[in-house]
């Protein structure tokens, strides 16, 4: 018994000095950029490097990356490593992992690693300074990806990253994996367009419940009409009478639709922890969708609300305009009358005025006649 518990112990002795090796080693290839390739290349561990542009290096392209590596270092580079690791019943699940043909979807891997580094560069702004190299490698329980990046010529001396990057890697890589683009539309498509979509086919004022809430809403809103926003701070307190309305319409008009919405992200949430895990940090990539998705369909609500809101005050406060309706058949047949008969009355008018002016001419030129008689007779009687 005691030969076996010694054994034991110096078998655990040995695991750890070969533990203590490994670790010096790595340490070691560490110290020097390109030995840390090697490490990651092992083909023990892996079946080739990869990097943005290429699926597997060549012998050359191995060489060349090694030169990029040292002359990066010398510069006084940063060298980040990431590891990205996997549960495999997770990967299994999801159809990149294959345990009974021990077979592995290494394309799908490298793409989602792609997608994370490309968001990395691009949030540290090292798009176009940083150069990555990657192995996969499943000499472990749990397959994983080790990831390198220096920068040739460093633009940073300092290798922490925001934790918001970190994140968004994380979630670059589940994404890719699940690809769950599907029921994101889906999700998105019982939100914005059938309960927020169809609101605008329903009137306020048709429901003696929203009716009174819509009234009382409108007497609180400021003149100011751009403030009529569900996220303006001016109106933060009409928040809860104008959620009221949003819940009355929802039970009323689309109380299935909203059961629906809340079975796909409860599915939704599920799957997410199935994917980063429990953790603290890792429950922020989830925690909050649920809430967030919800929160977003009560503020385009309420914004469907206040617009019907804005147009309703607007119509109310057209000028008064007369309007002259068009006359009936029979009010358009006594005008015609009674314009013929007018017009007759004028011409009969003009025609006796036409008369009026030449008896007068007439007159005129006769009395002018007389008097001229008149002279002559004068002239003579004064010749006598």
């Amino acid at each position: 018994m005691i030969e076996k518990k010694e054994r034991y112990i110096v078998k655990i002795k040995e695991h750890i000095e070969k533990q203590k090796e490994e670790v010096t080693k790595l340490e070691e290839r560490l110290a020097n950029y390109d030995l840390y390739m090697d490490y990651m290349d092992n083909p023990e561990k892996t079946s080739s490097l990869f990097t943005e542009t290429s699926d597997s290096l060549t012998i050359n392209e191995k060489k060349k990356l090694k030169e990029v590596f040292q002359h990066a270092q010398k510069n006084g580079s940063v060298m980040w490593q990431d590891v990205i690791s996997f549960d495999n019943e997770w990967l299994e699940k999801h159809g990149i992992l294959d345990k009974k043909t021990k077979t592995i979807d290494e394309s799908k891997l490298k793409n989602a690693t792609r997608l994370a580094m490309d968001e990395m560069l691009k949030r540290e702004k090292m798009k176009h300074s940083a150069i990555w190299s990657a192995a996969i490698h499943f000499n472990t329980d749990n397959i994983h990806i080790h990831v390198a990046t220096v920068e040739p010529v460093p633009t940073r001396t300092r290798g922490k990253r925001k934790p918001q990057t970190l994140s968004m890697m994380k979630s670059k890589v589940v994404n890719n994996i699940m690809d769950r683009s599907e029921e994101y539309k889906k999700i998105n498509d019982l939100l914005r367009k059938n309960i927020v979509g169809e609101k605008k086919n329903i009137s306020s004022l048709s429901n003696r419940k929203t009716k009174k809430l819509f009234l009382s809403i409108l007497k609180e809103l400021p003149n100011d009409r751009r403030q009529w926003n569900y996220n303006y701070h001016s109106i933060s307190h009409l928040k809860p009478l104008i959620d009221e309305m949003s819940n009355i319409y929802i039970e009323k008009y689309h109380k299935e639709d909203f059961k629906a919405l809340n079975e796909k992200l409860d599915r939704e949430v599920k799957m997410m922890k199935e994917a980063y895990g429990e953790g603290t940090k890792e429950k922020r990539l989830y925690e909050n969708f649920k809430k967030n998705k919800i929160d977003d369909l009560y503020v385009r609500l309420g914004n469907a609300f206040l617009k019907e809101m804005r147009e309703y005050k607007e119509k109310s406060q057209m000028p008064y305009r007369v309007v002259r309706e068009k006359p009936k058949a029979s009010e358009k047949k006594n005008t015609r009358e009674i314009l013929r008969k007018n017009m007759s009355v004028h011409f009969s008018l003009k025609k006796l005025q036409r008369h009026f002016n030449n008896e007068y001419e007439n007159w005129k030129n006769q009395m002018y006649y007389e008097r001229l008689q008149q002279e002559i007779e004068n002239a003579n009687d004064y010749e006598r």
